[in-house]
């Protein structure tokens, strides 16, 4: 009879452990489908009105001072293109180029804002 208890006991714990590999298994791959976007201001200017857009979501920085950055993570609720504006020395600038935004697919982009009123994206090697 103990050794009956002792083995539905040990099937209990197993199946807890289980339950838990799973559910952290889940929660990390939920994890990685998450977009990773740094907007990183190298210029000595300052950016304004800085609007990023990608994957369905908007964003919106009333400004970003010389040296700043600002980092903006979510999950994409459509399909689209990125896109990134802003105003510097009262010229307004675009780039519709960034990246294609899916919900299946995670995107890691640094958004680089120069005071020549470029916008440059670079996107990370894969190891």
């Amino acid at each position: 009879m103990k050794k009956k208890a002792t083995v539905s006991t040990f099937c209990k714990i197993l199946f807890c452990l289980f339950l838990v590999a799973f559910g952290l298994f889940f929660y990390r791959y939920e994890l990685s489908l998450r977009n990773d976007i740094e907007i990183i201001n190298q210029g000595r200017n300052i950016w304004s009105s800085v609007h990023f857009s990608g994957g369905g979501e908007n964003f919106y920085f009333n400004q970003i001072s010389k040296g700043e950055s600002e980092r903006v993570r979510f999950f994409s609720k459509a399909e689209d293109g990125g896109s990134v504006e802003g105003i510097v020395k009262e010229v307004q600038y675009i780039n519709n180029d960034i990246a294609y935004f899916t919900p299946n697919m995670s995107t890691k982009v640094k958004i680089i804002l120069k005071d020549s009123g470029e916008i440059k994206v670079m996107h990370p090697v894969e190891k």
